[in-house]
């Protein structure tokens, strides 16, 4: 092997050296370090209007990183239902639930991860708290297939369960509110809370008055 030979052989090994902890290190450090200082803006600069917040919450969700985009993805979403559950108006609540359906849609549809569970559970309560807020039918529709596939992926997760207990009341389900109840409570006996609110809900559901047909 030639003197030159091998001075290519170690410029190239160098590099790929390099490329190697940009892929892996540096550029995940980067984007970490990019989400904590937006974070940071958000309590020290005042947030214009929403378009101001999805501008500065996409920068760090935007850059490119082949690791972590998921877990900043998933604190994104935390702070997005704090936001919600504060009393979010329905349009703010309508913007900011399509905002992070754009970045959590690919994470869902890949359909694992390491904490994949969580996500279908933060999925879920956030279109739970959005129906709160807005009435809309839609969100109570997506929030029940997120925790429906969040207890398919682990039958006794308890968050999930516990979400679903709440949409089939929200429904007005009678079976299915019922048989989540029951199941929660073979998990969890001592859980007073949804016994009594199991109680209520079928006492209030059989005191209802029919609806006749046309």
């Amino acid at each position: 092997m030639t003197r030159t030979t091998k001075q290519v052989i170690a410029v190239v090994t160098s590099l790929l050296i390099l490329a190697v902890a940009a892929y892996g290190s540096y550029f995940p450090m980067r984007k970490a370090e990019m989400f904590i200082a937006t974070l940071q803006s958000l309590q020290t600069s005042p947030v214009n209007s929403l378009n101001d917040l999805t501008a500065r919450l996409s920068v760090p969700l935007d850059y490119p990183s082949p690791i972590g985009q998921e877990e900043l993805v998933r604190n994104t979403a935390n702070n997005i239902l704090s936001f919600i559950s504060q009393g979010a108006d329905p349009t703010s609540t309508a913007v900011l639930v399509s905002f992070l359906n754009s970045y959590y849609d690919p994470i869902i549809a890949r359909g694992r991860g390491m904490s994949f569970g969580q996500d279908l559970y933060l999925m879920g309560a956030i279109n739970e708290m959005a129906y709160v807020h807005t009435g809309n039918p839609a969100y109570l529709a997506d929030s029940q297939k997120y925790y429906e596939e969040g207890v398919e992926l682990g039958p006794n997760r308890p968050q999930s369960l516990y979400g679903l207990f709440d949409v089939y009341r929200a429904e007005g389900n009678v079976e299915s509110t019922t048989a989540t109840g029951e199941k929660i409570l073979s998990n969890w006996p001592s859980d007073t809370s949804i016994a009594g609110s199991l109680q209520a809900f079928l006492q209030a559901s059989s005191s209802a008055p029919a609806v006749s047909g046309k």
